[in-house]
């Protein structure tokens, strides 16, 4: 720009505006727009691009990792017990990736031939799935992790993402077992069996190592399975496991309860059973679908001095809030214990003894 230097590399710039004055001021912003269209283009120099005016606190940028679809990546099973075949097969049914970029491990014979029968890749040992995939989901019993991650760890690579649906399993012991110098990307997931048709509620934690792209295929994964996926910070999966992972027991329970007061009132036991089952299937639809509270919808099937309120009297008389609520934090609190101790029962049992540590 040779002798019209203008405002920025003048120091000018710096000074703030009420430094320009009259034409010059004119000419200086004109130069400004030059010396900025010059450090852009193509042809700028390093001394030009250091007439640019100085900005504070200006970071480069990262390069980030373009996201992928869940389509163009290698999805492996170690272990392909009834969760994982459900968690497979819906991906499959929901069109989010093909046979051919699916593949599974089980020590089983009946199981491999059955993944087979599906169209899913099997390979010969836990080492031989990682290597060829990108995705690791681990579903195998809380027992054998620890010889499953001896297997894993002298062939994992930093480009996976490990996804582990094994109950009482924290992401740290994946960190640790795997013993990488960068930290390996996993993600926690607890689904309940209900996925096994396709109605899981489902709630994950990924580590710092996860990316925003790859939780959110973990995501698209288990809402293939299911009408409630939420991420969670990973304390309160165990809050998550008394919720929704034990929560299908309690409500067989209520269903059976219902069952049998039925056949207490005369009913034949199936007539029983199906009003039962219906009662709640539609009730838990009512509560998804229309977003109202569930004691507001309460309160449209209680009129007063009816035979619902009277119900709910003796409910209420023998604690039935409380004694949900009572069983949820026990097996919250177990949960935690479990992810102390996921093996203790499995140790105890080799030993003879059946006491808990």
């Amino acid at each position: 720009f040779g002798s019209s230097l203008c405002c920025c590399a003048s120091g000018m710039w710096r000074r703030g505006p009420a430094a320009l004055v009259g034409s010059t001021a004119s000419r200086c912003f004109v130069d400004a727009r030059l010396c900025v269209h010059a450090s852009r283009s193509s042809l700028a120099t390093a001394t030009e691009a250091s007439d640019l005016p100085y900005i504070p606190g200006r970071k480069p940028q990262r390069v980030k990792r373009e996201p992928k679809q869940l389509s163009e990546l290698n999805v492996g099973f170690v272990g392909w017990g009834a969760m994982a075949q459900a968690v497979s097969l819906g991906m499959l049914r929901a069109g989010l990736t093909d046979p051919s970029r699916m593949a599974a491990f089980d020590v089983v014979p009946e199981i491999i031939a059955a993944a087979e029968s599906e169209g899913l890749a099997v390979k010969s040992s836990n080492q031989e799935l990682v290597k060829w995939s990108d995705v690791v989901v681990v579903a195998v019993k809380p027992q054998v992790i620890g010889k499953v991650l001896r297997d894993m760890s002298d062939v994992w690579t930093d480009n996976k993402l490990l996804v582990s649906i094994c109950a009482g399993v924290t992401t740290d012991t994946y960190v640790r077992g795997l013993e990488r110098s960068v930290t390996p990307k996993v993600v926690r997931v607890m689904p309940n069996t209900p996925c096994l048709v396709a109605e899981a509620a489902s709630a994950y934690a990924g580590n710092k190592a996860c990316q925003e792209w790859e939780l959110d295929l973990v995501h698209d994964i288990f809402d293939a399975v299911g009408n409630a996926t939420h991420r969670v910070p990973e304390y309160l999966l165990n809050t998550v496991t008394a919720v929704s992972g034990s929560g299908p027991a309690y409500v067989y329970m209520l269903i059976n309860a219902l069952s049998d007061a039925g056949v207490h009132g005369g009913l034949p036991r199936s007539v029983a059973l199906s009003l039962a089952t219906q009662t709640v299937l539609g009730s838990a639809k009512m509560v998804q679908q229309s977003g109202q509270h569930p004691m507001v919808l309460k309160e449209a099937v209680t009129s007063p001095a009816g035979t619902t309120i009277a119900a709910v009297r003796a409910l209420e008389n023998r604690g039935f809030n409380g004694a949900i609520i009572e069983a949820v934090e026990t097996a919250r609190v177990r949960a935690e214990e479990l992810s102390e101790e996921p093996d203790f029962l499995f140790r105890s049992r080799s030993t003879g003894s059946h006491s808990p540590p």
